[in-house]
């Protein structure tokens, strides 16, 4: 395909006993399934030894495996055509015994030997599928389209983890709108989660925009995913899914504060410019206290949610860069000042107050001076206590 692999894989008749005795630094990274890794001049290269999968009876990995002896057996228990190529470094010969080349050259996903037995075998193979369907912009052979619909049992076996690794692997590509389509027309998130409406009808703009989304805001990714899919949910009810199949902490929280933005957003974004004062409070603040610790927000980063705000970034990053008062750690008034100023004041009023002087600088920055501060607290607390 004209492209550079990130990695090789080596495969030999020699058992790992044998690639060994042969090297001087030889790891043992999966010894029961023929895998060592040999390092030379620091750089790791993992040997599999031919072999034979025997017996699959968790729907994952074989029960136990038998080294073989030649290449054509290794290739037979390959998943795909296109993953059944192997290049002969000493004789330059390409070996293809699946016709992989064809399929490649055709952009067709196709299993090796019975779909069907090719599938019952791993329950990953499917969302695999689905995955270079996307990644790649291939399509999938009918017969083994077939195949992923009526193998839904085994898919089933596999772990979570597995699951959304392949849908993070699909977001790395150039459509990872592709692979939420492809689950949603396969039914594969009911596997899953079978709280889920029977049917799923992605939403075709928002998918588009996911397609545009920078691919280190992964948050936002999964929130125009979901976006896409079912809108009316609640973050709760979000954020039992993420959790469910097993996304990380980090990622399930920056996915539940985009879809937030995309709700409320959708809602307003047909009026005319935003309020400078709404634009500041429900989305730069929450933005500036979830990621400060994390990343150097900076205009680019802002530019990074047009997904979300369209034509509005330009108008966000603009108020961004003149550095408004954000947070209540940006205010120069805080709650040792109010306890110096006033002793009397009762604590569980602090909050109150310094919102409202929060509030105030939101709508005017230029508000944000001590004295001026003070002088508004003064106000607020005598009608407070009226």
């Amino acid at each position: 395909m004209g492209k550079i692999p990130k990695e090789y894989d080596l495969t030999t008749n020699a058992e790992p006993k044998q690639v060994k005795r042969l090297f001087r630094t030889v790891i043992d990274t999966g010894i029961e399934h023929g895998t060592v890794t040999v390092v030379l001049d620091k750089i790791n290269y993992e040997i599999t030894t031919y072999r034979i999968d025997k017996d699959y009876t968790d729907g994952r990995r074989p029960d136990h495996v038998e080294f073989g002896t030649t290449l054509s057996e290794d290739l037979k228990r390959r998943d795909f055509t296109m993953n059944a190529l192997a290049f002969d470094i000493k004789s330059g010969l390409l070996v293809d015994e699946h016709l992989g080349i064809r399929d490649i050259e055709q952009k067709i996903i196709r299993t090796i030997g019975n779909p069907m037995k090719r599938f019952t075998e791993d329950g990953l193979r499917p969302i695999r599928a689905l995955r270079f369907a996307s990644t790649l912009n291939f399509s999938i052979e009918p017969e083994t389209k077939k195949a992923i619909h009526e193998t839904k049992q085994i898919t089933k076996k596999i772990s979570l983890e597995r699951f959304q690794d392949e849908v993070l692997k699909s977001f790395l590509g150039p459509k990872p709108s592709r692979m939420i389509q492809l689950l949603a027309e396969e039914s594969i998130f009911q596997i899953f989660l079978p709280d889920l409406p029977a049917q799923l009808v992605t939403k075709d703009d928002i998918l588009e925009r996911l397609d545009q989304t920078s691919k280190e805001l992964i948050g936002l990714q999964l929130a125009l995913a979901f976006f896409s899919l079912f809108d009316g949910i609640s973050l709760k009810e979000l954020e039992t899914i993420l959790k469910t199949l097993k996304f990380s902490g980090q990622n399930t929280k920056d996915c539940l504060l985009f879809y937030e933005f995309l709700s409320k957003w959708e809602t307003i974004k047909n009026s005319d410019e935003p309020n400078e004062f709404v634009l500041k409070k429900e989305y730069l603040a929450p933005v500036k206290r979830h990621f400060q610790l994390r990343i150097q927000i900076d205009a680019e980063f802002i530019l990074k949610l047009k997904p979300i705000f369209g034509e509005s970034i330009s108008q966000m990053i603009r108020i961004w860069e003149e550095e408004p008062p954000l947070l209540l750690t940006d205010i120069k008034f805080n709650g040792n000042h109010l306890s110096e100023t006033y002793p009397e004041l009762a604590k569980t009023n602090y909050g109150m107050v310094l919102n409202y002087l929060l509030d105030l600088v939101l709508h005017s920055p230029k508000e944000n001076e001590y004295s001026r501060l003070l002088h508004h607290s003064a106000e607020f607390i005598s009608n407070l206590t009226k």
